[in-house]
């Protein structure tokens, strides 16, 4: 039995956004390629790019950046004026990610957090109808092999920052959907692997649906049961 890592190994680890949805409107590159973000998603694009380090070394914050800059150029929406106050790294107990700014014609700071959508519903405190609203469309944009991030952001008026993400008062955003193509490759090498003998298992950290959409793209056989 061979066990591969889903991202970077069958995958190509190259991203790109391909999909931003919110309550109110929903952006998919292919399907709206030489069209205009709509007003009501560049908040959403605006807080997952300053909830991203803007030197990315990550893959996924690298494509939200580039996203940044095709889809809100020319808007108010960037922001390199701001100045970084603080951040709240990811950890085992809170899959998400905060980071703190200082707009230079505001006192209150500004709080950009992306993660989990879980994780992201849980700091928002949602109710269970809306939380349940935005399951469905992680399970949908998952379905089509998408790697699902929720966005979040709050307004601190206090000097002294929480230690906690969660003594935020956030407000969801929306989701960000990123593509990362399956590597040309790989088709063959599982075939050869068959050949030899040798059954093939994915592990992934995404959304089990994402896994079994890049699986199927990869040429895996679905016949043994999803574990979680």
């Amino acid at each position: 039995v061979l066990c591969v890592d889903k991202t970077g190994t069958l995958t190509a680890n190259r991203m790109t956004v391909q999909r931003l949805w919110s309550e109110e409107e929903v952006y998919d590159r292919s399907a709206s390629a030489g069209h205009l973000l709509q007003e009501e998603l560049h908040g959403l694009l605006e807080y997952a790019v300053l909830a991203s380090h803007r030197r990315a070394f990550d893959p996924m914050e690298s494509a939200i950046a580039a996203a940044g800059q095709q889809l809100l150029a020319g808007t108010e929406h960037l922001h390199a004026e701001w100045t970084l106050i603080d951040d709240y790294p990811l950890s085992r107990e809170m899959l998400a990610m905060s980071r703190v700014w200082q707009s230079p014609d505001r006192r209150d700071r500004l709080i950009a957090a992306k993660g989990a959508p879980e994780a992201i519903v849980d700091l928002c405190h949602m109710e269970s109808p809306q939380a349940a609203s935005v399951a469905a469309q992680v399970r949908s944009m998952a379905r089509d092999g998408l790697r699902v991030l929720g966005v979040a952001q709050a307004t601190f008026g206090a000097e002294s920052l929480p230690e906690l993400q969660h003594d935020f008062e956030f407000r969801f955003l929306g989701l960000v959907g990123l593509e990362d193509p399956v590597r040309p490759d790989v088709r063959r090498a599982i075939a050869e692997c068959r050949q030899a003998g040798i059954r093939v298992v994915v592990m992934t950290c995404d959304h089990s649906a994402t896994g079994i959409s890049v699986a199927r793209q990869a040429g895996l056989g679905l016949g043994a049961p999803v574990i979680t």
